[in-house]
């Protein structure tokens, strides 16, 4: 059923007769078919398409384009491949997350690798009971008075 013109003519002297009731009839009856429609609605469309209206398909699901500007909307990989990105798309500095003192210039795996530079540990530390890594010096003579601080351990051994 279509839609049909209705008469916008009226005068005084005009009779509303049956086909009149009919034809206002019928566009009742098509605006309702309009009102309950899900799919085909002014052209709407499920994809990503310019210039028309957006209605979900049959999972409830609708597409946009990739977004171009800060107030568009995101599409889901936009997303994941953002919290993914290992760039730093944010400018974020290591002062800005407590770690300025942080570089990443050199890195030693913790699950085994060799190191090619000195490590030296936090000293002075008197935490005996925790384990971590103690600064050892290696020496051919027992050291005197001031030649270790607090938390270094030294090993003597013959030249």
């Amino acid at each position: 059923m279509a839609w049909t013109d209705p008469k916008v003519n009226w005068e005084s002297d005009n009779v509303v007769a049956y086909p009149d009731l009919n034809e206002i009839g019928a566009n009742l009856v098509y605006l309702k078919a309009h009102v309950d429609a899900t799919t085909g609605i002014h052209g709407a469309v499920s994809a990503a398409t310019a210039s028309k209206l957006i209605i979900r398909d049959a999972s409830g699901r609708a597409k946009v384009a990739a977004p171009d500007a800060a107030d568009d909307i995101a599409i889901k990989s936009t997303i994941t491949d953002h919290s993914g990105a290992v760039d730093n798309p944010h400018g974020v500095t290591a002062d800005q997350v407590g770690l300025g003192n942080v570089t990443n210039v050199e890195q030693v795996a913790v699950g085994g690798d060799t190191m090619e530079g000195v490590l030296i540990a936090k000293s002075p530390d008197t935490s005996y009971a925790t384990a971590m890594v103690r600064n050892i010096k290696l020496l051919t003579a027992a050291p005197a008075v001031g030649d270790l601080e607090n938390g270094e351990i030294a090993m003597v051994y013959e030249a």
